[in-house]
C-alpha cells in the first residue's frame, strides 16, 4: 500500500442510489407509474471522487464494505471509474447506504430517502492513516466525522490539504469542518451554522476568516457561488452558474462541484480556475440522471467551457 500513489483520498460516504423517474412528485396516498428505474453509485464523497477521477486525478476511498449485493455493486462501479478502494470488512453483512431518489421528469427536482441500517464507518488503521498522511488532498464530509477526526487533524498538521462537503451537523462534523481548509458548503447550511439572516457573500467572508482556512465557498444552486480566500476574507468573489436549457436531474451537482474543485486543487489551478471548472461540471451533470453519470471528462469539460467562451 505504501507505494500506491493517491492524490485525493476520500474519507466520507459512498452510496447506492436507486433512481426512480416519475411524471411529478407524488402526493400523499397517490399511486403513479415509475417511468424509468436505474441503479448507480452516489454519495457526497464517492461522487466527488468519481468526478475527480474522470479528470485524470488518482483517487482512493477508505470504506467499510461487506459481501452483499450492494457492496459488490459499489466495488465494480468504483473499479470501472478508476477509484481505488481501501476496504475494511467489519462483518460480511455490512453494506453501503442505500438511497431511493425520486426524480421529477422535466424539472429534474428530486426527493431522497435513505437506509443506513447496515452501514459502518471506515476504520482508520495504520495502512489507512499512512495513506492519508501521504495524499495531496483529503476529501471529507459530515458523515463518519468522528471516525476520521484524529487522522485528519494529523494530516493538517503535516500540511495536507482538506476539502470538505458538509450539508448538515452530525457527530464530530463541526470539529471536522474546523480542520477543513477548503470548505464548500450550501447556503442553507451556512445559514444554519452562522444564522438565518446571513447573506451568502457575508457567509463566505466569515467562513474564510476562520483560523487555518485557505478558501471558503458558499453555493446556492442557480444563484451561483460566493467565495473568499483566507488571506483576504473581506474580498468576496462571485462565480456565476452556467444556465442549461434542459435539466434532467440535479442529484449530485454539489458533489461533482466539490470533486472538480478538489481535482483543480491538486492539478495546480488557481482559485478562480477551480471554481469555474467546478461550476461548469455541475451544469454538465444536470444533463444526466444520477449523481455520477454526468460528471465530465477533462476533454468534455474543456469543450463545454470553450463553447461558452469562458477563458480560464
Amino acid at each position: 500500500m505504501a507505494d500506491t500513489r493517491i492524490q485525493i483520498l476520500g474519507l466520507g460516504i459512498s452510496t447506492i442510489d436507486d433512481l426512480l423517474v416519475v411524471s411529478h412528485h407524488p402526493q400523499p396516498n397517490e399511486k403513479q407509474q415509475v417511468l424509468s428505474r436505474t441503479r448507480q453509485c452516489g454519495g457526497l464523497t464517492g461522487s466527488a471522487l468519481v468526478a475527480a477521477s474522470r479528470l485524470g486525478v488518482a483517487c482512493g476511498h477508505v470504506i467499510s464494505l461487506g459481501d452483499g449485493e450492494l457492496s459488490r455493486f459499489l466495488r465494480q462501479t468504483m473499479a470501472r471509474e478508476g477509484v481505488t478502494l481501501f476496504e475494511n470488512r467489519p462483518t460480511p453483512e455490512v453494506e453501503p447506504y442505500l438511497s431511493i431518489i425520486i426524480i421529477e421528469q422535466g424539472t429534474g427536482e428530486r426527493s431522497i430517502m435513505w437506509d443506513n441500517s447496515r452501514s459502518a464507518a471506515p476504520a482508520m488503521g495504520e495502512t489507512e492513516t499512512a495513506l492519508a498522511l501521504q495524499a495531496d488532498c483529503l476529501f471529507v464530509d459530515h458523515l463518519y466525522a468522528e471516525a476520521v477526526l484524529d487522522v485528519v487533524a494529523e494530516a493538517r498538521r503535516r500540511g495536507v490539504a482538506v476539502v470538505g462537503d458538509f450539508e448538515r451537523t452530525a457527530p464530530g462534523s463541526l470539529d471536522l469542518m474546523a480542520l477543513t481548509n477548503h470548505l464548500i458548503i450550501p447556503y442553507h447550511y451556512a445559514r444554519e451554522v452562522l444564522g438565518s439572516g446571513v447573506e451568502a457573500d457575508e457567509a463566505a467572508s466569515r467562513l474564510a476568516a476562520e483560523p487555518g482556512r485557505t478558501l471558503a465557498c458558499v453555493t446556492d444552486g442557480t444563484r451561483g457561488a460566493w467565495y473568499a480566500l483566507g488571506r483576504d476574507p473581506q474580498t468576496v468573489c462571485h462565480q456565476a452558474p452556467f444556465p442549461m436549457e434542459t435539466v434532467v436531474d440535479t442529484t449530485g451537482c454539489g458533489d461533482v462541484f466539490h470533486g472538480v474543485y478538489a481535482a483543480g486543487l491538486v492539478r495546480g489551478l488557481d482559485p478562480r480556475q477551480r471554481l469555474v471548472e467546478a461550476s461548469a461540471a455541475a451544469a454538465i451533470k444536470t444533463r444526466y440522471a444520477g449523481a455520477q453519470a454526468g460528471a465530465p471528462t477533462l476533454s468534455e469539460l474543456r469543450a463545454f467551457l470553450q463553447s461558452r467562451q469562458v477563458s480560464k
